[in-house]
C-alpha cells in the first residue's frame, strides 16, 4: 500500500511540476507536451491525486501519522523530481525498476 501512495503522490508532484512555467521542457517521459498544452486541466488532475493519496495514507496509517507521513513521502519525491529531472535520469526504465523493487521490498518486508 505504500507503494501505491508513493506512486500517487510522485504522479501528482510530477505533473504539478510539468505545468510550471519556469520547469523546462524536458520529455523526459514524453507527455510532458500534452500536459503543457492542458495546464488547467493537469493541475486540477494533480491535485485530486494529492488528496486521494493524503485519504489513503489517512485510511492506512491513522489521521495524525498519515498526514505526517504523507508529507514526509511528499517532502522526499519533490526533492528527487527536482533534482533528478533536469539530469534526464527520470525515464520508464529507473521508474519501472525503482517501483518494482519498492513492491518487492513491501512484500518481503511487511
Amino acid at each position: 500500500m505504500a507503494t501505491g501512495i508513493s506512486l500517487l503522490t510522485f504522479i501528482a508532484f510530477y505533473l504539478l511540476y510539468s505545468t510550471s512555467k519556469k520547469m523546462s521542457a524536458v520529455g523526459n517521459l514524453g507527455f510532458e507536451q500534452s500536459i503543457g498544452a492542458h495546464r488547467k486541466t493537469s493541475k486540477y488532475i494533480s491535485l485530486a491525486l494529492m488528496i486521494l493519496a493524503l485519504g489513503l495514507s489517512c485510511s492506512v496509517w491513522g489521521l495524525g501519522p498519515g498526514t505526517f507521513t504523507f508529507f514526509i513521502l511528499l517532502m522526499t519525491i519533490a526533492s528527487l523530481v527536482i533534482l533528478l529531472t533536469p539530469l534526464r535520469l527520470l525515464n520508464y526504465r529507473f521508474l519501472g525498476i525503482f517501483f518494482l523493487c519498492s513492491i518487492i521490498f513491501e512484500t518481503l518486508l511487511f
